[in-house]
């Protein structure tokens, strides 16, 4: 069998993307600490920020300068992204970074984009971690929605619960209005429903199915119906103090079934840590952290129960 016979065979790596509402809730951490942890269990794992326009997730492996970037590959400098991972000081452990240098790859085009998503699959890994940027735009969105695992990491604090509530309902609108793209009338009707305050009336995603069934019929609401149910997301609460903050993911779980039909899953929480702070406000290594650590405990629980779905 030649090498490229052998390479076409490969198995495509599989895909955790980490997400989850606005910044500060620690969401470069948990994709360092997620992807250390695959590569230490022995999974080759490729770890990518996809914030396009602030990336900084090389500074926490201790890269000052990446030799290149995801704008390499998007300019067609490299025909693959093969080309541009860089080896970390963890074995197994690949980085491909994102640039900060260049506005333009903050907005990519939606041919870049989809190059981007199908590149991912081509890679020579066991594990891709995707470190997504924050908010909900469609790119955040759209690459989230790709992953075979969805990740969403939060903070114990109101506005961070909500944000990330607010994070998995856009994003089944997102794959909504994606799924009606041929169908003009019915994607008028789901841009109806993103507003909260539409006249329609209609609150819930299920009540949106209904209004779709009642007026296009079950064949157009069911096969909709399936890819909501298909998102299930998994929640991380990140930060936590004491056992009661550890709540904090699962209320979103409850309000996400109730109102989008959507069954999460809850991974766990990771401690607070002052050791982390620390380095990363030194651009320190976060694969240095001290093995006694709760969190990088916390993490590793995290990962094994991952890899147990």
């Amino acid at each position: 069998m030649t090498e490229e016979q052998d390479s076409e065979m490969a198995p495509a790596p599989i895909i955790w993307a980490v997400g989850g509402g606005k910044g500060g809730v620690g969401k470069s951490v948990v994709s360092t600490l997620l992807a250390f942890w695959l590569a230490r269990m022995g999974k080759r794992t490729v770890l990518i920020d996809v914030d396009l326009g602030g990336a900084n997730l090389h500074t926490l492996l201790g890269i000052k300068n990446p030799p290149r970037t995801l704008n390499d590959f998007i300019t067609r400098n490299f025909d693959s992204l093969e080309e541009i991972c860089v080896d970390t000081e963890a074995k197994n452990l690949r980085l491909i970074s994102g640039s900060s240098e260049v506005l333009s790859l903050a907005n990519p085009h939606f041919s870049q984009k989809v190059k981007l998503i199908n590149h991912f699959s081509r890679l020579d890994a066991d594990y891709v971690v995707i470190d997504l940027g924050a908010g909900t735009s469609f790119n955040v969105l759209d690459f989230f929605l790709v992953a075979h695992e969805k990740i969403m990491v939060l903070v114990p604090e109101p506005t961070s619960i909500q944000n990330a509530y607010i994070f998995v309902r856009n994003a089944v609108y997102r794959r909504l209005s994606r799924l009606s793209t041929k169908d003009p009338s019915l994607q008028t009707l789901v841009k109806i429903a993103m507003d909260p305050k539409n006249e329609l009336k209609v609150r819930t995603i299920k009540e949106l199915l209904q209004f779709i069934e009642e007026s296009g019929g079950k064949e157009v609401a069911a096969p909709l119906e399936k890819e909501v149910r298909a998102i299930q997301p998994a929640i991380i609460t990140n930060m936590v103090n004491d056992d009661k903050e550890k709540n904090a993911g699962r209320i979103v779980q409850i309000v996400a079934e109730k109102y989008l039909m959507i069954q999460s899953t809850d991974l766990g929480s990771v401690s607070h840590d002052r050791q982390i702070f620390s380095m990363v406000s030194d651009m320190a290594p976060l694969i240095n952290l001290d093995q006694s650590s709760q969190a990088f405990a916390n993490m590793h629980e995290i990962v094994t129960k991952l890899l147990k779905n």
